[in-house]
């Protein structure tokens, strides 16, 4: 008996979603260096993209963003940065959520 099955398309970590996401860029540990909230249902590749540009025209060396990714890296005199679209409210990695 043959065994046929679907293969499942990978999923878009950047497909439109209707609830507020947050374009982040964290340093080189984790902390969060810049954030800033996007509105729902909002482009979110295009604002990666553009925010690619933006590191590049300002003398970034920025990695390309692959097809099922949320983020790139960019390095700058020994500097290197994450920048990432996020679904939840960016916090440090250090800061604990429940603890007054």
């Amino acid at each position: 008996m043959r065994h046929t099955s679907r293969r499942r398309a990978a999923p878009d970590p950047l497909a439109p979603v209707n609830a507020p996401t947050w374009l982040v860029v964290r340093n080189g540990v984790g902390f969060v260096q810049e954030a800033t909230e996007l509105a729902p249902g909002c482009d979110l590749r295009a604002v990666l993209i553009a925010a690619r540009e933006k590191r590049i025209c300002s003398g970034w060396i920025a990695q390309e963003i692959g097809p099922s990714c949320s983020f790139f890296f960019a390095s700058r005199d020994g500097v290197r940065l994450m920048i990432t679209i996020e679904r939840q409210a960016p916090r440090d990695p250090l800061v604990c959520s429940h603890c007054g």
